[in-house]
């Protein structure tokens, strides 16, 4: 206990950091990551580029919503 009330601010400043730097990879890496693979996956199974005949039009079909996707959840790209 006498250890703790030693070094209480150190110990509290040492957290902080963890904890800014947990949050700051969460949201600069992980969350992205995981946003576009589920638009991926989105994109890949549309109806409409399912049943395209022409793969260029697939393609597109796919790139579109795949930009699309990303904007809703708010990234650039």
């Amino acid at each position: 206990m006498t250890w703790f009330k030693e070094r209480w601010l150190k110990v509290g400043i040492v957290l902080v950091i963890a904890l800014v730097l947990g949050a700051a990879f969460y949201w600069f890496q992980y969350r992205p990551s995981k946003i576009r693979s589920r638009c991926l996956a989105e994109a890949e199974f549309l109806p409409a580029a399912l049943l395209s005949k022409d793969r260029n039009e697939r393609e597109d079909i796919i790139d579109d919503y795949y930009i699309n996707c990303l904007r809703r959840f708010g990234l650039k790209e």
